[in-house]
């Protein structure tokens, strides 16, 4: 998973707040060790994966607003329900916040930083309803969220060929506007920040929606990917198929 931390003189804007108590200190301590004021969290999507550290980021920052659109934020109530946080529990034991606080659903398509416009790009059904990412035109950035992900296998467990095919759809979108920099929501832990990450993605997805169509078993199919994709982490098959009895 990442976060990403955008910064000018004096202010800064944090994407995305990690799952584990573990991991959101140490997110924290990051955060500070920049002497900024974190005016605004952005979440980019309904994983809870995403989010689920928040209440520990604003503790140490409470003057930070934590914001999401109303679509992602419709989506997110799923993970506050009892079901949803004793799994997450169960998953990871003794390593979720004990106390779990949803976002503000921003309704606009921008705000800014000392100035500097920050676009919100609505993504529609990718790994996720409501996908989003955060583009940043004055330094060619995209925070992609889910939207990419750079060397790390892909959550397709729950999508469909139409969905699949709008998530390539916003793929192209988000080629279009030429970054120089896109940072996925997932990725092998020192790969580049490259915008080739978007048409990595891309091939995977219709790679993966090739395979599917051919209906192999699901143990072929999860062979035939991890193949084309020897080097690529997060070799889990519930990414492919989702979790087992959802």
């Amino acid at each position: 998973m990442t976060s990403t931390f955008i910064f000018g003189e004096h202010d800064a804007v944090l994407v995305d707040a990690m799952m584990t108590v573990a991991e959101a200190e140490a997110l924290d301590d990051w955060v500070a060790l920049h002497n900024r004021n974190l005016e605004t969290i952005y979440i980019t999507h309904a994983h809870f994966d995403h989010f689920y550290g928040l209440r520990i980021l604003l503790d140490r920052f409470p003057g930070a607003r934590a914001i999401t659109t109303p679509g992602a934020m419709k989506a997110m109530q799923m993970s506050f329900t009892p079901a949803v946080e004793r799994l997450a529990r169960q998953m990871f034991p003794g390593q979720i916040p004990t106390k779990l606080i949803a976002h503000e659903a921003y309704g606009g398509d921008t705000f800014t930083l000392e100035g500097y416009e920050l676009q919100i790009l609505q993504q529609g059904s990718t790994d996720s309803p409501d996908s989003t990412s955060l583009y940043v035109p004055s330094i060619g950035l995209i925070v992609a969220g889910d939207v990419v992900y750079n060397q790390c296998h892909m959550c397709v467990g729950d999508t469909t060929p139409e969905g699949r095919q709008n998530w390539i759809a916003d793929l192209d979108g988000m080629a279009a506007l030429n970054p120089s920099m896109v940072v996925a929501g997932h990725k092998k832990p020192g790969a580049p920040d490259s915008a080739v990450t978007i048409q990595e993605t891309k091939r995977y997805l219709e790679n993966f929606d090739r395979l599917k169509k051919t209906e192999a078993p699901d143990q072929e199919l999860f062979d035939r990917m991890t193949t084309l994709y020897p080097r690529w982490v997060a070799n889990q098959s519930w990414l492919m198929f989702g979790f087992p009895g959802a």
